[in-house]
Formats: structure tokens, C-alpha cells, sequence
């Protein structure tokens, strides 16, 4: 049996972009070869790119905090909250406790020699020396009376709050983080990388990469042009592995082919003849004016580099049982 056909490559597509945007650089010309996984085209990725860079940096920020809850406190941290409780506490007996005798001697014996000095330079003519002998007078009159006058209870309970504030603190940062607290940060780092994922995915979208390793057969934009979504940028095709798709076979002879049949096809404008075998025959037919065909393709045993892509070959298939 007989049918029309043309030379088409093993694979081909149009590549796109899934979204909208002004092309920025095109890495590749029409006949180029390219392998596999190779950038084509880019589109102008200003914006996803600081996209990746914050997702990035909000990554870090949260790997840090769980690092630092399950790593617990500083021993600086205890021993600063060690001595913030000692000092609350040594503030709480001050108030509390009745002064002992040799401190109030102490401060009297302060304030006396405080009040000398100022006596004997009351009249120095420099004014910064009196102020300064004044404010000695000043704060050991002040130490004075706290010795000899008792806290008020509003004093001791605030004093008492912040003792009981400071054993809180220290008392946390011993135990350490909460199991609750761990689970959040680790919900927030989840969270993270998640979002920095979602960017990189954005990010990639604003590159156009080669699905499979062929040639730039048709290229349809340049740099500054806006590329919408679906719209055709670039044809890329396997042109080292070329087949035959026949273009008329009708369905009362497509009932007669088998995968694996031997084939002759007639390049017309080689005027050769290559050998051949039936590989697809597709499940579905499409009709052609009016009549209904379906494609079968065959994969040549020769491959003549002079062969091209789109040219016409008449094909005829050896029916089963035929010789």
C-alpha cells in the first residue's frame, strides 16, 4: 500500500513562557545546536530575583532562631541573669533589714568629712570646686538618711516584684525552651522554605531552558520585545534523529499496518530511496479534507545528511504476508 509523507524530526517543540515579560537576553541563534538543560532565552527577572534574595534571608532568620532554642542559653546569659537576681536580691535585704551600726558610724563619718571640705572651700573662687564639694555634702546627707529611715511597704514590694522577676528569668533560661516553642520555629522554618521555593519556581519561570538536546529551527523574539504567555518564542528540534509521518493514509488501509512492517520511502527531492520500519501508528485519526487519515511514522534505517526537515517522501508499506 502507498502514502504520502513528510520528514519530520524524532522531537520537536515550540517553547513559551508561562507569564508575561520584556525579554532580556536571547543566548541562542536559529541552526544552533544545543544540549540539553541550556538557556535560551531569559526574561527580565529583576523583581523575582529579590524575591529569592528575601525569601533567602527570611530562611536564615528563622534557622537561627530554632538553632538558638535548641541550643539554650549562653553561659553569659545565665550568669548576666545570675547577677541581675543577686543584685535584686541584695536591694530586697537593704530595705528589709535594720542597718548595722558600723554603717550608719560609716556614713555619719562620710557626711562629716563631706561637710568639712565644703566648709573649707566655701570660699574658693572657682565655682565648679564648691558645686562639686556641695554635691559630696549632698549625697552622703542622702546615704545617711536611708540608713536611718525604714523602706515604706510600697518600696519593699517593689523591690520584692523585681527579686521574684529575676528569679523568673533565670529560672527560664535554665529550663531552656519550651517544647510548644521549638515546634512553632520549626513550623516558621517550614514555613520559610516553602516560600523560598515558591520564589525560586518564579524565578525559573523567567528562563526558558532546552527540554532535550536539538537545534534553534525558528526563533520569534528579540531582546526588549514583551513575550506573552503561550506565545511561540523558539522552535527547537532533534535533527540527528529524523523519521517519516505519512499524511494520507486512509483507515481502510491503516487496518492493514503493523508496528515493526518494513517500509520503502521515496525522497523526492533526493530522488533516493531509504529502508525503513513502521515504529506509531497513532490511535486517533484526523480527517483531511473530509477524509478520515491516520499518521503512521516510521523510523528510517539511513539517515542521508542532505535530508531536511519537511520534505516530501512517498512511502509504501509491505503488507503482511506480501513479500
Amino acid at each position: 500500500m502507498r502514502a504520502s509523507g513528510k520528514i519530520a524530526p524524532a522531537s520537536n517543540a515550540e517553547l513559551s513562557f508561562a507569564a508575561p515579560g520584556r525579554v532580556q537576553t536571547v543566548a541562542v541563534a536559529v541552526g544552533e545546536q544545543t544540549p540539553a538543560g541550556a538557556l535560551l532565552v531569559t526574561l527580565d527577572d529583576t523583581a523575582a530575583s529579590a524575591a529569592v534574595a528575601q525569601a533567602q534571608a527570611s530562611l536564615q532568620r528563622t534557622q537561627a532562631n530554632l538553632a538558638g532554642l535548641r541550643a539554650g542559653p549562653r553561659p553569659q546569659e545565665v550568669a548576666a541573669a545570675q547577677a541581675r537576681l543577686e543584685a535584686a536580691q541584695a536591694h530586697l535585704a537593704q530595705l528589709t533589714e535594720p542597718p548595722r551600726p558600723e554603717e550608719v558610724a560609716a556614713a555619719e563619718a562620710n557626711l562629716a568629712a563631706a561637710q568639712a571640705r565644703f566648709d573649707r572651700l566655701y570660699a574658693e573662687p572657682d565655682a565648679a570646686i564648691v558645686a562639686a564639694a556641695r554635691a559630696d555634702v549632698q549625697q552622703a546627707q542622702a546615704a545617711l538618711e536611708r540608713l536611718r529611715q525604714p523602706a515604706t511597704p510600697a518600696q519593699i514590694a517593689q523591690a520584692e516584684a523585681q527579686a521574684q522577676q529575676a528569679q523568673a528569668e533565670l529560672d527560664l533560661l535554665r529550663a531552656g525552651a519550651r517544647d510548644e516553642a521549638i515546634n512553632a520555629a520549626q513550623a516558621a522554618v517550614a514555613e520559610a522554605e516553602a516560600a523560598l521555593r515558591r520564589s525560586e519556581a518564579e524565578l525559573a519561570t523567567m528562563q526558558l531552558r532546552a527540554p532535550f538536546a536539538g537545534a534553534v529551527t525558528a526563533l520569534h523574539v528579540e531582546p526588549g520585545e514583551i513575550a506573552q504567555p503561550g506565545q511561540p518564542v523558539l522552535t527547537l528540534a532533534d535533527l540527528s534523529r529524523l523519521q517519516v509521518e505519512t499524511t494520507d493514509l486512509s483507515e481502510r488501509d491503516v487496518v492493514r499496518v503493523e508496528v515493526g512492517q518494513p517500509v520503502s520511502v521515496f525522497v523526492k527531492s533526493l530522488n533516493e530511496e531509504l529502508p525503513g520500519r513502521v515504529a506509531r501508528i497513532a490511535p486517533q485519526a484526523t480527517v483531511v479534507g473530509g477524509d478520515v487519515v491516520y499518521t503512521v511514522v516510521i523510523e528510517l534505517e539511513a539517515q542521508p545528511a542532505a535530508l531536511r526537515w519537511g520534505m516530501s517522501v512517498d512511502v509504501e508499506i509491505t503488507p503482511p504476508g506480501d513479500g
